[in-house]
């Protein structure tokens, strides 16, 4: 008599597949319904996303190119790491693709005047428009509201007209609209960046009125306004209290960090090892810009490798390796389409699989069929299913809608195409 499998606790199941990459789970949404309730539910999202972040699995990194038309994910880990093209959630015959913000697996990126929240390991998308603002300095950041479960998008602006009023606008992907909310009380710089930690965005600003130099800002998403974020002291003095130099903010192994850079000699890299505790800060390594064959203007380190070495960026044109101890660096090998990048530091997640998670009504992806297929809109007469493994639609068929379903819903479940 044969014996069957044996029956595994629904807490070991879950803790095994939390483990797995988000490839696979989307595979095996389709071995059973219990399996498809478990995977898509939001308390396994996180779970999954945590042991993503906690213990560095799932993680790579995204370029964008500039005047591209794609963009790319590489393994940064892998012995010879290679880039792989992903499928973009709009038109591919949009240019200048950029990368504003990564977090917990949602991309913030624009095209023109275009921008999108997209999660490119499950192919779902947000697509809005940029709100209507003066000519001015701008920067655009990607934060998440905790309270509301929300994530976020604020755009900050400096306009370039004496007489313009500088602005706030925020957008949620819940609602699926901007709102202005305040006057922005900072300077933006032509090369003023974003970083995300916390769920929250991150810049360089200039201050304003009778202060000097520049302040580390960030959006607090939940109460939606702007707080600052002590800066490190060198001899003394607020590294940032310098309208002369030039800033890059980042995250570097889970905690901020700031590089400053010397001209034509070396860059201070700094990190903030308790959160908004100023004396926490401390200078971790000191980068050469001019080491044998590498010669760099502007550096930005991104993450830490397994092997402990740091992987950086210089002139958002090549990737290396950087070892502190030995000061040295190592180029990372990839096949080059255009000379400049932007790049972020991404985890692959389910997020905004969950029912609920971002408004279906403005998705590209619409839902899951029960074999774990996605359904996407073609156009508002038809529907498409597409296998996620091999990238390719298996059918086509007008929209049929039972009498529960409703497109746009919170939840669709088209068995059939």
């Amino acid at each position: 008599m044969e014996r069957g499998l044996p029956h595994l606790p629904h807490e070991l199941i879950s803790n095994i597949l939390s483990r797995l990459p988000v490839k696979s789970l989307c595979r095996f949404k389709s071995v059973s319904k219990p399996w498809l309730a478990l995977i898509t539910d939001p308390h396994f999202i996180k779970s999954h996303l945590h042991q993503s972040m906690q213990y560095n699995m799932n993680q790579k990194l995204i370029l964008a190119y500039q005047f591209s038309r794609s963009v790319y994910s590489l393994d940064y880990q892998a012995p010879e790491p290679a880039i792989a093209k992903l499928v973009l959630p709009y038109d591919r015959y949009q240019r200048d693709v950029k990368i504003l913000g990564s977090l917990y697996g949602i991309l913030l990126i624009s095209t023109g005047k275009t921008l999108s929240l997209w999660n490119p390991s499950i192919r779902m998308s947000q697509k809005f428009s940029t709100p209507k603002t003066p000519s001015g300095y701008t920067f655009y950041g990607l934060g998440y509201d905790s309270v509301c479960d929300d994530f976020k998008v604020v755009m900050a602006l400096w306009p370039s007209r004496k007489n313009a009023r500088s602005a706030v606008h925020v957008f949620s992907s819940t609602l699926g609209s901007w709102k202005r909310i305040e006057d922005f009380g900072y300077k933006i710089y032509f090369w003023t960046s974003v970083t995300v930690l916390n769920g929250a965005p991150h810049s360089v600003v200039g201050r304003l009125g009778s202060g000097t130099g520049q302040v580390i800002v960030y959006f607090d998403a939940t109460e939606e306004k702007f707080k600052e974020v002590p800066s490190p002291d060198c001899d003394g003095e607020d590294i940032l209290d310098d309208d002369w130099s030039v800033f890059r903010l980042g995250v570097l192994g889970g905690s901020l960090c700031v590089v400053k850079k010397f001209l034509e000699s070396h860059a201070d890299v700094w990190v903030m090892k308790e959160y908004g505790v100023k004396e926490s800060w401390t200078k971790l390594f000191v980068v050469p810009t001019k080491s044998g064959e590498f010669y760099t203007r502007d550096c930005m380190p991104l993450c830490y490798a397994n092997d402990g070495e740091v992987v950086m960026v210089l002139d958002w044109e090549k990737l290396v390796r950087y070892n502190p101890k030995e000061n040295s660096y190592k180029t990372i090998e990839i096949a080059r389409f255009y000379p400049y990048f932007n790049v972020a530091l991404f985890v692959e997640s389910l997020v905004g699989s969950e029912r609920g998670s971002l408004p279906l009504k403005n998705l590209t992806s619409l839902c899951f069929t029960k074999n774990g297929e996605v359904i996407k809109e073609i156009d508002r007469k038809r529907l498409a299913a597409y296998n996620l493994e091999g990238e390719k639609c298996i059918g086509c068929s007008p929209i049929f809608l039972g009498n529960s379903q409703k497109l746009g819903g919170k939840h669709c479940e088209l068995g059939r195409v």
